[in-house]
């Protein structure tokens, strides 16, 4: 039929040449289908239903994706075991423990600590004992050079909940004399939390001189922390009062400084206050660069020797460097360090300093081609005068060193076997001469004297040997055909 409104010829569908549906779009939707067969998207649906597509073959609605399969959430059990622990669910731990077997074998939690750390942290005693007796976890375990007993110090928790876990820490073998990156003890945290009762069970194990990086002890700490009964309890142990940290204070000038006026008066009233000098700690100006004593290199020394602490005892004697690094246990005693203990520190600081090869490497010499000022050109001559009076006393300390020597006949052995060993240098030498001299004398002599046989020539008379018989033959061969010719 002809739509007379249109113009276009239409083909009923079942009739006529195109049954059904066109035949170019037939072949098109086998095409489609082709390649969505191959290349079909992921959760889509392949099917040849014919609902999908309209009267001319086309998709007469997007296809919907299959519906994704439900997956498992990924559990998270180190912080699953970091919230067991902070609540002090024992039977949680266990089950996350059983469950996970890497936090089992030394495993981090969430807070980047091992389990007992927290478990130290958070003051929870039963976990702390199945860890240590179960788990078989090591007491002494370190991470970061801390150990579990500084994290139970450290705990901000009541000194009622902190004091069992360090008791149980300590019954299981832990190590009171150990020291942090920073130089920090348990006992010092223990002093900065305020743990009284933690204080008085591992005060008699603890040194009391060590220094954390500022020059604080375990007794600045608990000055500055306003902790009263703990100070009475350090100074009563043994504590020293007279240091000063880097800073230059005094324990009782901490305690002045922050008002804390009750552990003022604990320490004795000082007669003179004393403040290092300046020129001890840095230079502020030209002349203290060019000063000839190098007082400001004192107070690295000793922070090598872990003794910054005794800074201020060679400041109010006005000790240079040269008289530092010659030092004597007599000298220390006279400056002010009464303790064997310091001194020996100090002693044998100084005793690896002279043992350590000096090397021109030490010397700063000016660059070819770079530009200077006055400031660097002082500094320069600063440096070696600062090297030179380093040997000096090098050579200083080890006279002393060998005057002090316990046994002189011992050295007096090695002082002879060293002038043998001078001698037979020397005789080397004048062997060497001799050996010159004779060769410089075979060069004036007779190269070949008349009755000197050597091996050359007895090769040439054996070789002209062969010569003579095959001679003789032939003329012996000569002489008998003669002969018999005539």
């Amino acid at each position: 039929s002809i739509d007379s409104s249109r113009g276009a010829r239409r083909f009923p569908r079942g009739t006529g040449i195109f049954p059904g549906k066109p035949v170019f779009f037939v072949v098109f939707r086998s095409v489609v289908h082709f390649f969505s067969e191959m290349y079909a998207p992921a959760g889509y649906e392949d099917s040849d239903d014919d609902d999908e597509f309209d009267e001319f073959g086309f998709f007469s609605e997007c296809p919907k994706p299959k519906p994704a399969a439900p997956r498992a959430p990924l559990i998270n059990y180190e912080l699953l075991l970091n919230s067991a622990v902070c609540e002090g669910n024992l039977e949680e731990t266990k089950r996350i423990l059983n469950l996970d077997s890497s936090l089992r074998s030394g495993g981090l939690v969430a807070q980047g600590w091992p389990i007992i750390f927290s478990a130290c942290y958070e003051a929870h005693r039963d976990i702390v004992e199945y860890l240590l007796v179960v788990e078989k976890v090591d007491a002494n375990q370190m991470f970061g050079m801390e150990t579990a007993l500084m994290k139970a110090c450290a705990s901000p928790k009541p000194t009622e909940l902190v004091y069992p876990v360090v008791r149980l820490l300590l019954d299981f073998g832990a190590i009171i004399e150990v020291l942090d990156r920073f130089g920090c003890t348990p006992l010092m945290f223990a002093c900065q939390q305020g743990h009284l009762k933690v204080v008085k069970e591992i005060v008699g194990e603890s040194p009391l001189i060590t220094v954390d990086r500022d020059g604080n002890t375990a007794l600045f700490l608990a000055v500055i922390n306003n902790h009263y009964e703990i100070v009475k309890v350090l100074l009563r142990a043994g504590a020293q009062s007279n240091i000063v940290n880097r800073a230059g204070f005094t324990p009782r000038q901490c305690a002045i400084l922050a008002g804390h006026t009750e552990v003022a008066e604990l320490f004795p009233a000082e007669e003179e206050p004393y403040l290092v000098e300046a020129k001890y700690r840095n230079y502020s100006n030209y002349k203290d660069l060019m000063d000839s004593g190098h007082h400001s290199s004192i107070d690295g020394l000793l922070f090598g020797m872990n003794s910054e602490d005794m800074l201020h005892f060679f400041a109010k004697k006005d000790v240079d460097l040269f008289d530092f690094l010659t030092m004597t246990d007599d000298r220390l005693r006279e400056v002010g360090i009464k303790y064997p203990i310091q001194r020996k520190r100090i002693l044998l600081g100084l005793y690896d300093l002279h043992q350590h090869p000096w090397s021109k490497s030490s010397l700063n010499p000016q660059q070819t081609g770079s530009s200077i000022d006055m400031y660097d050109t002082l500094e320069m001559l600063a440096n070696i005068h600062r090297q030179i009076i380093i040997l000096h006393s090098t050579m200083v300390y080890t006279k002393e060193l060998v005057g002090r020597s316990q046994n002189p006949e011992a050295f007096e052995e090695v002082m002879q076997a060293s002038n043998l060993r001078r001698h037979l240098r020397a005789l080397q030498s004048k062997m060497r001469g001799f050996q010159a001299q004779l060769r410089e004398h075979h060069k004036l002599s007779a190269p070949k004297p008349v009755l000197h046989m050597t091996s050359e020539s007895n090769l040439a008379i054996q070789s002209k040997k062969p010569w003579k018989v095959c001679a003789f033959l032939g003329l012996l061969g000569c002489v008998i055909y003669l002969k018999f010719r005539k």
